[in-house]
This record gives C-alpha cells, structure tokens and sequence, in this order.
C-alpha cells in the first residue's frame, strides 16, 4: 500500500496513481456483484483504507473534480458506519471521516459538488435537503437495519416474497412493505424508493435462498433479517409467503411457493392440500379473503377485490401489478395490456363498458395502459406509463404457464430511464440459455427506447427459452459483466412468430415435453395443434432450468362452444363431437369463433351464407338448434371450395323432466313428466330368485298389452302432464329392480332413462330366503348399471347393503373361487360394470396371482390374469423404504435389465388405456362434474409421492394431472393387496373423506377399470417385493 501523507504534513499523491485509485473504485461500483448503493463497493479491505486516506488529504474541490467516486464514497461511507449510532445530525459524521470542517458556509459547497458528482455517475440524487441528497443513494444504514429486516419479513409472510424476475413488480414490492410498516421513518422510506433497480428485494430473496452477503454492510444486514424471522418464529427455511395471484383466463388464479413446507387453503367447508409450485384457478364465488395455512401459521390472504379496490394483472403473462387502494388515483404500469377486476361498475375508451366476470359480483375489462378508467362508486383511475426507469416486454403471447407467457419472436422489449442521469446511451445485456448477447441504445428526449427482438437475433429459429434482459448501469461500457441497473425475464421461442390461427407445422423443440403436453399433433417433425383434441387450448410442455412448465397456448382456430343455461357455463366442444340435448338443455345455444370470412354455416341442414365476414364469433341461438331439415344433425363449416368440416352433431334425448321419488316403508312412489307424450306405462319387476314381472298402465281408452300387476298403481295428470306411479313393497317375496318403459303413439316401447343414458331405475327392498352366488351374480347385475343422478342413490342404498350381505356369505372362505364369477360380470351395452369389488370384500383383489387366470375380455379384468406370469426384477424393489414408488419409478426410466413387462413402455400403455376408457367409455364420469367424479377427485386429493415423476409416463398428459393421480391411487390399491393390507387402504380412506365405505368402494372399483394395466403392473411389482418385507402405504 502506498503511504499518504495527510494534507498538513504535505504528502503528494501523483495523479496517475490517483487516476488509477478511481478506476478501480468505479469499476467496482458497476462491475459484477456490485449493488447500486455506491458505498457497498467491494474493491478490496486495502483500496478502501487507501480511498480513505486520500479523502481525507486532498483539498474537496480537486477530490470532487478528478476523483468523483472517491468523493461520492467518501461522504455516503461516513453515514453509513455512524448515522444513528450517537446523532443524527449528517454533517458530523461525514467531518469525523473525511477529517475537516463541514460547517454551514461549506455545506451548500459540499451539496453542490456531491450532487453534480454523483449525478455524472448515474446517480438520480436531487434537491439540497440531506434526505433526498444523500440517504437517497445511501442505501440502508446500519442502524436501520432492524426496520428493515421486521418489514420485509413481515411482507414476505403477509403478500408473498418478491417477484425479482421483474424490476417494477420487485421494486413496487419493497416499497409497499416500507410504506406500510415503516410510516415514520422517512430517510429509510427514500433510500428504498431511490432504489429503482430493486436491489433490496433481490438481496432479501438471495438471503431466502442462503446466498452469501456481499461486504460488511450486507452482512449486518442478513443477521438482521435472521433476527426479525426469528422473532416471528420463523427461520429463513420456512419463511414460506402465501399464493400470488393471476389473472387465468376468466377466472382469478393462485400461484403456490416452492417450498418444503405443507400448505392448504380453505376453499369450502374443508382444507384443500396445496401442492409446491402448483397452479389453482378458482371457480366463483370469489371471496375477499381465503384462509391459507403453511405448517402450524395460519392466516387470511385478501383475494377478491374488496369495495373501493381493483386489481390490475398484466394482461400477457397474467401476473398481479398491483391491488389498487380506495383512495389511489392514479397508477404507473410497465405493461402494455392491462386485465383490470373491480367489485365497482366501470369503463374504458379502449374496451367500454365492463363486462360482468365468472363471479356476477365483479367487473372485468381488458385496457390498454395510458388510459383513464371511468368507476361508478369510486374516484376515476388514470393509468399511465412509467416515470421512473422501467424495462418491460411488449409482444404476441404464444402461451401461458401461470403469470409466465410464452412471447412469439416479433416482439418488442421497451425501456424507460432518465437520460440526465448517466447520459443517454443504454446497453441491454440478453442471457438465452448458455449465450449472452449485448446491444447497445440511445434514448429519446423523453427517456425512451425500444428494441425488435430481431435486433437481439431472436427471429432465428430455436427452441422456446427463458429470456432475460438486463439493462447495465450507466457508464458500465466495456464491462461485459457489469452489474445490471434494470431487468425483465420472459420465455420467448424463437423464430416463431405470431399467427391468426393455431400454431402448425413447428420443427419440435429440443426441450419438447411429450408427457407434460396435451392436444398437440406430432407429424414428421413438426409440431402443430391438433383440431380434433378434447383441449379447448393446448398444452405445450417445455423443460426449463428448475421445472417443466405447461403452457397453454392461445387458441385462435375455429372452436365451438355449448352455453348451458342451467348451470351458465360454457363448454368446450372437441371437433366431431356429438352433443345429447335434454329437457335442461331446451334453452341452450352454441358459440363458434372461425377466422374463416368466406365459410358458409350448416345447421341442421340450414345454411347461412358467410356469417363471419364482419365478425369472428356468432351464437346459435335456441331456436335454430330445434327442428333439424331432413334429419340433418350437423353442425359445420362449407368452405369456398365446398369442402364441409363437421364440428358437432346434436342429438335429442327424452329424458324425463321434474323427476320426484318418495319412499315410505311398505312404498315407493315416483313422479315425472316424459318429454313427448305417451299412451301408456309398462313397468318392469326384476326380482332376484324368479322370472320378471311386467304391468302395463294405459292414459287412453285402448286395451293394455300386458295386465297391471296389484302392488302398481299408475296415473297420468292431464293438467300437469306428470305421471304417478306407485309400487308396494309388501307384497314383494325377494329385492327387485324396478325399471319403466313408456309406449308411443306407434306402439313402440322406450326405457325411461336420464340425459347420461343412465336407466330409470328403484331398487325394492325385500327378504333373502337363502343367499347363494346365483343370488350375489344377480345383484351384482342390478348394480352394474350406472345410477340416475336425479334419483340420488336410491338404487344403491336399497340394494348394495344385501349384495354386501350375501358377498360375505358366499365368499366366507376367503378364497377367491368361490365369488370369481363376480369379476365376470358383463354389461349389455358392454359398458364396464360398477358393482363394488373393493370395498365390499378387499380380499378379492388379495388373492393369489395364479386365481385371477381365466378371465373373460368382456369384463375388462382380464390383465389381472397376466399378473403372475410377470417376472420379478433383480433385486426385488424395496417397500421398507420412505419413497418406494418414487425408488422404481426412478429406477425403470434408468435401468435396462429390467424384465420387458415392467419397462417403461408398459406404464406408458396402462396410461393410454386410462385416458382412453376415461373417454370413449361411461368411466369419464369419475373425471366429469357428478358426484361420483367428486368423490374420486376427494379420494386423490391427499398428498401424492412421485406425482410429478408418474406423470412423465403419461405421454399427452399435460395440463390434466388427474389421471395421474388416479395411477397413483391405483398403485396404491395394488400395494395394499400384494401385502394383504386391503382392509385397512380402505378404512383409511374412508377415515381421511369422510366418504361412506360404499361410495368409497365404487369410486375406487371404477378406477381400478379404467386403469387396471396399470394394477396388474404394480400388484406384480409389489407382490415380488412384499416378500422382503411389510409395505410403506
């Protein structure tokens, strides 16, 4: 170190070494891990004492003119290490560093030098008062370090941790949490608002995430932020913030935190299980609070917007802005397109008038930024662009993933920033993947400045990535990792650019995500959304740096919707699909989006000449959907060229309307009204033992061809149309099924059955002379038929007590021989059968491997016939151990000698078969919206081991982790039978819903059908490790 003498003992200082001292002080100060308080530069223990030294020996006038980062340091450096400790008075800590006087005749020459200074540094310092003039570019003190810590903690665990992917929300983040925790102390609150770059959040997160502090100054900082965590019981561990919202779609969203700790939130009456780095979108109505709970904290969460209030999402990413006040009258956004909810009527010049949203009790429009929103029960909004340096993204979104969007490549990324302060050149720094590009800008007069993403090369192709830029701070040219003043982060797929129809004919990208992606058709190598899908949207499945994410890709093709009036949702409708219209769907209409001006619509054989040639979106109204010409049922598009493209056929059902069911101990009535008039009833006794009886009711004059049975009375009410029937029990000698066929005009007969196709059917309670497997099969036929919904389980509850009476009876030997005739159980319309084969008798499914051969295909049981021709691998998995599923799982993606029938190819196969019977067969009713898909969902909503890994089997999969965890649940299933514990799997269940055992047994019988390769694989795998010893369940 080069001795200095101080200016009374005369020693020199040359000015090259001088020069050279600041050099190395500023690039310091703009260099990598440098912050943009510039008292925090770490250029070296022996710099700074030398800088020191210096300060204090020249004269200030030559400190401030050739040595301006020196000087600005100097001054800032004495406040920091003494401000608070003894006094607060500025000038007295800054005469004790620098050595020399600072009274009242050299303050204002001190102000002036220090301003002009670090203003020529990009420092935006102001004004003469020693607030804005020097705690602005302080940066925290030493001595405010407790407040700040107790905010930001305290922020973090009330509205969530920092979104440092973005300046302006990180920024707009530390802010509030001063503003609203530390009210009075006005220089921390300028210190922190002069940070533009919002570097106090990122170092708040990197000291979440155990980063090491940077220099002293941060390091007094971290303890202070372990001491406030401490003093509300936390740790940085589990200093878990609670869901953000977004905006997803129609619907408020919530984005749940990565982290080790369990969360739930309450949604209805019981907590719902969170999942880490999950997405929620919330169905209406939304409340103004949710009750969420990380660990053994609980606390309220503000939600809807409340009266007064707005919330402001990005309209491209769906990211929450920012949840406007009462009181707030204006509001500056880096964005370009805004979604703004409020609980208050409003609107706008870009939108009009706002529309109501899914929750009837809230207002939704889409603005644009610079425009004045116009409220009815609060003050006018003014939405205007940044004044302040900014940096945000302004192009097409191919997709979204939560509050992230996938950017088509002819975007544009725009920058705000003050050029009195550092000038006016700009570099932007891009990091894409493993590469780092740099473009250099100038601003305009008013401090803008815009960039093509062509300029920064993103118009070749490549695959999707996470992109971020970065733009360095003023006067860092020449350092290519200077530290960054501004940023924003996005995904962008280069080379793609936006489109007025659906994504077609893309070379797949390299991070291509087969099993995180749904309805997306793959050709030759090139990747295009498939028409036919059941997805409204599809997924696009990308791997990223930390996770795999599953975007959903805008959809700008032709779709077709069904409003349903009843329920007043709209449905997507696959293309080719064929609707079944009821009695509560008379009033329905249909919505079709085409970009197709020149298409002529065809419905029900009426064409209507180029309907979308002013307009993209029609509604079919109820009228036209009626009377089909000619039979004709179609709903389509006729091109120009006369190509017709059928998008959905429409089919009438004559459910019954007004359905009513009483039961009383020696009756069973029913009440209904037929959807097209009839002339007589005919109802079918099936009892268990003997032949079935049949009783026809006439409603005209004409001679029934049946004679009425004594125990049925039947009435046709000629005013309200409904019929009457009535069935004594008494005189009934066994259980019987009652089912109910109506006679038209022509003498045909028609099974009353429910808009699902489901019969019309009441189960008759009656006494079991002697229970045998001829009784227990015929029971088990009556069961096997789905159940009307408007009938609320009567069937079941009369009937499946005496199926599960006489199973325990015939099968009370527990050996699978003596009830294997169930498992053969067939259908007439060969749909699978759902009559309980789980809850009822566990053990069936216990049995030994060998006992299930023999199985009829007919059933759809019949792979439980392969399992013990399924050879162990070598060494047997290990079901002692914490994580088995997750063990295998992990183990067949990497291991080759595993025998071919437990390969990676025959998850895959039991998967496909999942999704196919959840489609094509009556098992889509356990993923629908009835009570049997509810209780399902409730069986497999607990915490699910390995999800995300049995999920990248499931090819096609993304978007819908349902099946998923229906796998899981089956697995599950099969684990507790390989080591006889099927009993207690169901108890447990059972004990966790709340569900009762019958429901819990049909629901978990219909999954082990829709997935039973997927049973047979893991019973097999399971079954050769049970031998080492009793399961984990």
């Amino acid at each position: 170190m080069r001795t200095l003498g101080s200016s009374k003992s005369h020693g020199i200082i040359s000015p090259e070494q001088l020069a050279e001292i600041e050099a190395r002080l500023h690039a310091a100060w703009t260099g990598q891990g440098s912050t943009p308080f510039i008292v925090d530069i770490q250029p070296g223990q022996d710099l700074l004492d030398e800088a020191a030294c210096i300060a204090r020996a020249l004269p200030r006038w030559r400190l401030f003119t050739i040595a301006p980062t020196l000087a600005v340091w100097a001054v800032l450096r004495a406040l920091t290490l003494s401000y608070g400790t003894a006094t607060h008075d500025v000038y007295i800590h800054i005469n004790n560093f620098v050595g020399r006087s600072c009274d009242d005749p050299d303050r204002d020459d001190l102000k002036s030098r220090f301003r002009r200074a670090a203003r020529d540094l990009g420092l935006p310092v102001s004004g003469n008062d020693p607030t804005n003039l020097f705690f602005a570019p302080l940066g925290p003190a030493h001595a405010q370090h407790d407040d700040l810590a107790r905010a930001f903690v305290a922020a973090s665990l009330h509205v969530g941790p920092p979104a440092i992917e973005d300046t302006a929300t990180a920024r707009l983040w530390q802010r509030r949490a001063v503003i609203e925790r530390c009210p009075s102390l006005t220089r921390l609150r300028t210190t922190v608002f002069f940070d533009t770059s919002a570097h106090l959040a990122r170092r708040f997160e990197a000291w979440r995430k155990n980063a090491d502090p940077i220099g002293d100054t941060e390091s007094h900082l971290f303890k202070a932020y372990d001491g406030a965590a401490k003093r509300v019981g936390r740790t940085k561990a589990d200093l878990v913030g609670p869901p953000r919202l977004f905006w997803a779609g129609d619907r408020i969203g919530l984005e749940i935190e990565q982290s080790q700790q369990a969360q739930s939130l309450r949604l209805g009456a019981f907590p719902t299980k969170l999942t880490s780095g999950d997405r929620l979108r919330i169905a209406p109505p939304w409340g103004l609070e949710l009750s969420w709970s990380a660990g053994a904290i609980i606390q309220k969460i503000a939600f809807g917007p409340a009266a007064g209030e707005a919330l402001i999402f990005d309209a491209d990413s769906g990211a929450l802005l920012t949840r406007i006040s009462a009181d707030q009258q204006e509001l500056e956004v880096a964005a370009e397109r805004l979604v703004v909810l409020s609980a208050h009527k409003f609107s706008s010049p870009s939108f009009g008038e706002a529309i109501p949203a899914q929750d009837p009790n809230f207002w939704v429009a889409w603005v644009r930024a610079e425009e004045t929103l116009s409220f009815v029960g609060r003050r006018d909004l003014s939405l205007a662009r940044p004044r302040e340096d900014a940096l945000w993204i302004d192009g097409s979104v191919l997709g979204r993933d939560g509050s992230h969007a996938l950017y088509a490549c002819d975007g544009i990324l725009r920058l705000k920033a003050d050029p009195d302060v550092g000038g006016c050149e700009r570099i932007i720094r891009m990091r894409i993947g493993n590469e780092v590009r740099y473009h250099s800008l100038l601003l305009d007069a008013e401090g803008q400045a815009m960039v093509p993403f062509s300029d920064l090369r993103l118009d070749a192709h490549s695959d999707p990535s996470e992109v971020n830029f970065e733009v360095l701070t003023p006067g860092a040219a020449g350092d290519l990792g200077a530290r960054a003043a501004l940023s924003t982060q996005c995904w962008i797929w280069p080379g793609t650019k936006s489109s007025t129809d659906d994504l077609a004919d893309i070379p797949i990208p390299g991070n291509f995500s087969a099993a995180r992606s749904a309805g997306l058709r793959v050709l030759d190598g090139l990747l295009s959304v498939d028409p036919h899908a059941d997805q409204e949207a599809a997924i696009l499945g990308l791997a990223g740096r930390k996770r795999v994410h599953e975007f959903q890709l805008v959809a700008r093709g032709e779709k077709l919707w069904h409003y349903c009036i009843a329920t007043n949702q709209r449905v997507f409708v696959p293309r080719g699909n064929s609707l079944l219209f009821g009695h509560d769907n008379r009033h329905d209409t249909l919505l079709l989006r085409s970009p197709d001006r020149d298409a002529s619509l065809l419905v029900l054989g009426r064409e209507i000449r180029r309907p979308f040639f002013q307009r993209h979106t029609i509604e079919i109204g109820a009228g036209q959907l009626e009377h089909p010409e000619g039979g004709d049922d179609r709903i389509a598009l006729k091109r120009a060229d006369g190509r017709v493209d059928i998008l959905a056929r429409i089919h009438r059902a004559s459910d019954p309307s007004e359905l009513e069911l009483i039961e009383k101990s020696d009756e069973v009535s029913i009440k209904f009204k037929p959807s097209t008039p009839c002339r007589a009833l005919v109802v079918r006794i099936e009892p268990l033992t003997s032949p079935a009886l049949e009783s026809e009711h006439t409603f005209d004059h004409s001679v029934p061809d049946l004679p009425p049975l004594e125990l049925i009375q039947a009435s046709l009410n000629s005013e309200s149309g409904k019929i009457h029937v009535h069935i004594r029990q008494l005189n009934l000698s066994a259980p019987s099924r009652a089912t109910f066929f109506l006679r038209d005009a022509a003498g045909s007969l028609h099974q009353l059955r429910d808009i699902r196709n489901a019969p019309i059917a009441i189960g008759l309670a009656g006494p079991v002379a002697a229970p045998s497997l001829q009784t227990l099969l015929a029971l088990a036929r009556f069961l096997s038929e789905p159940e009307a919904e408007c009938l609320g389980g009567q069937l079941g509850r009369s009937l499946a007590p005496i199926y599960e009476t006489t199973l325990d009876h015939v099968g009370a030997s527990r050996m699978l021989g003596s009830v294997k005739s169930l498992l053969n159980v067939v259908r007439p319309d060969g749909q699978p059968p759902r009559h309980d084969i789980v809850a009822s008798a566990p053990w069936i499914l216990e049995a030994q491997p060998l006992a299930f051969a023999g199985l009829q295909t007919e059933t759809g049981l019949a792979p439980l016939g392969k399992i013990y021709s399924i050879p162990s691998p070598s060494p047997a998995p290990d079901l002692g151990s914490d994580t088995p599923l997750s063990s295998w799982l992990d183990r067949v993606s990497a291991d080759s000698s595993i025998p071919t029938e437990l390969q990676v190819d025959k998850l895959q196969h039991g998967f496909r078969a999942l999704r196919y019977r959840l489609k094509e067969t009556d098992l889509h009713d356990i993923a629908g919206s009835g009570t049997l898909s509810g209780a399902v969902r409730l069986i497999c909503g607990a915490h699910v081991e390995g999800l995300e890994q049995i999920r990248s089997f499931d090819i096609n999969g993304g978007g819908d982790p349902l099946p998923a965890r229906i796998a899981i649940q089956i697995e599950r299933h099969a684990r507790s039978c390989a080591d006889a514990q099927a009993t207690s799997f169901v108890d447990d269940i059972v004990f966790r819903t709340g569900l009762p055992r019958r429901e819990v047994g049909q629901s978990l019988t219909l999954m082990l059908r829709a997935g039973v390769e997927i049973f047979a694989y893991f019973r097999a795998l399971w079954g050769h490790a049970s031998k080492n010893g009793p399961s984990s369940l």
